[in-house]
């Protein structure tokens, strides 16, 4: 068996025409029919039953489409593979994300990559917004998701995907809980848990207070599953962001919106980030990825 037979056979059962297959391939309808009878010939089954202007694939034929095309998919991952040691590609990547959003786009987009690209490391680190800066100006991260805080540089693809919905996570004990919404100004004087690492604290601390106006004390954590543990504990509150204008709230720890003085809900613009001087195909896949998830 050809691999040039396998691959007009099985364009032939996707595009349901053997017209279609030899245009697909730039080849002639006679050349396309020819291997495809090569190939039942080297068999000894019939592959297609011809009906008139058309056909139906045998349950052999079916068999042969279906693995077949898995093996013409794992060919391809391997020629991208050589073919990239071979002229220097990248063979892994590096994907940032914001510590503070709870969806799991990004998630799925690691998960869809690394299926279509078994033989590619790919990786994930979360990190604050000025921990993802710095890590892909550096090259630390191929690409990150993260919101706008800076204006967008001409030196980066910025590929918007959503505006995140502000919430805060407060415990069911505390008297807010109640409320359909809570404001920045509610919020004075308690304690706002927020997820950065020791050396970003102090970036973190100055974004909310002199940006989005926070008038509290400052705790912060490494993760948001810590950072959960201290709200249940009734320690403070927890800004979020989602997707979603509307969010579930669990039983222990709520989720209220949060809105500004207008009581329009906070939100926040959300992109996937990186160099143009570092694009290559890998990133713009994982980018396409994670733009069709969010869409």
């Amino acid at each position: 068996m050809l691999l040039r037979q396998l691959e007009y056979f099985c364009a032939v059962c996707e595009r349901g025409s053997f017209t279609r297959a030899a245009e697909d391939h730039f080849v002639s309808q006679s050349a396309i029919s020819q291997q495809v009878k090569s190939l039942e010939s080297e068999l000894g089954v019939r592959l297609l039953e011809r009906k008139g202007r058309g056909f139906v694939i045998t349950p052999a034929g079916q068999v042969l489409y279906r693995k077949g095309s898995d093996i013409l998919s794992q060919l391809d991952d391997l020629r991208f593979e050589v073919e990239g040691v071979a002229n220097g590609y990248a063979t892994s990547l590096t994907v940032g994300y914001l510590n503070r959003y709870d969806g799991w786009e990004v998630q799925a987009a690691v998960a869809a990559f690394a299926a279509r690209h078994p033989g590619i490391e790919i990786n994930a680190v979360g990190g604050s917004h000025d921990e993802l800066y710095r890590m892909v100006v550096s090259g630390e991260a191929d690409l990150v998701f993260n919101d706008r805080r800076r204006e967008l540089s001409g030196d980066f693809v910025n590929l918007h995907l959503m505006t995140g919905f502000g919430y805060v996570e407060i415990s069911e004990i505390d008297p807010l809980s109640e409320r359909d919404a809570v404001s920045v100004r509610e919020l004075k004087g308690r304690c706002a848990i927020l997820i950065a690492a020791p050396e970003m604290a102090e970036v973190e601390r100055t974004y909310y207070r002199d940006h989005l106006n926070f008038d509290c004390e400052f705790r912060f954590v490494g993760s948001r599953e810590e950072g959960r543990m201290l709200v249940a504990g009734n320690h403070g509150f927890m800004p979020i962001e989602m997707r979603q204008s509307e969010g579930a709230s669990g039983a222990i720890v709520k989720r209220i919106p949060l809105v500004d003085a207008t009581g329009k809900q906070a939100s926040q613009s959300y992109y996937a980030f990186w160099l143009k001087s570092r694009t290559n195909p890998l990133v713009e896949e994982f980018a396409e990825i994670l733009k069709g998830l969010f869409v």
